[in-house]
């Protein structure tokens, strides 16, 4: 979460003026396997429009290409560029894998990099974060919302040795139904190796 979000507001503020007050909203969505689907939404004012349309949103190719670079330790892909050019403002939806972590202990574990945020418990499953990310001044007002998936339970925040705040959580892992379609493969095999034996039998 760290570098998606921290990479993803460099970026895509790396063009503008500080001077006012900018918003942006990402919606984060998990999956059972710890993958994320990112909607990024923004509003701009008429000059913070014109130069960002005028870089990446008449050419989202430079976008999507300036973003993998900017996000070395994910892996991100399926980019879908929406403007609004009557209200100024953009939404970018991408996949992210490998937003969440198991630890040690097996427990599942999403780190938001961020200290005192203010959290809001919106669902069992959905948590609200509103910060002012200080190295953008107080310029940029910024409305994270998680959504854990359906299997997720016991959702707890914590913090980490460095006084961060984080998800814990818990949830099968993903190696279990590996696991479980491999060796429900290998029954199938000796099964179907039983009968033909018995069909050849039969015919002897």
């Amino acid at each position: 979460m760290k570098t998606i979000i921290t990479f993803t507001i460099a970026f895509l503020l790396s063009l503008m003026g500080h001077s006012q007050q900018s918003s942006q909203k990402i919606e984060m969505k998990l999956d059972e396997i710890g993958n994320a689907k990112l909607n990024i939404s923004m509003n701009m004012n008429a000059s913070q429009w014109q130069q960002w349309n005028g870089t990446y949103g008449a050419n989202p190719s430079a976008l999507k290409r300036d973003m993998e670079r900017s996000m070395p330790a994910f892996i991100v892909d399926d980019f879908k560029l929406e403007k609004d050019d009557m209200n100024r403002s953009f939404n970018l939806s991408l996949n992210a894998y490998g937003v969440c972590k198991i630890d040690k202990r097996g427990r599942w574990i999403m780190d938001t990099d961020k200290k005192d945020v203010q959290l809001t418990e919106l669902t069992d499953r959905k948590y609200m974060i509103v910060a002012s990310p200080p190295e953008f001044g107080g310029t940029l007002q910024q409305t994270t919302i998680i959504e854990f998936p359906d299997t997720a339970n016991n959702i707890k925040v914590d913090k980490d040795s460095f006084g961060k705040t984080i998800f814990e959580f818990k949830m099968d892992n993903p190696s279990s139904s590996f696991n479980l379609i491999r060796w429900s493969g290998l029954l199938l095999m000796i099964l179907g190796g039983a009968w033909f034996g018995k069909n050849a039998m039969q015919k002897a």
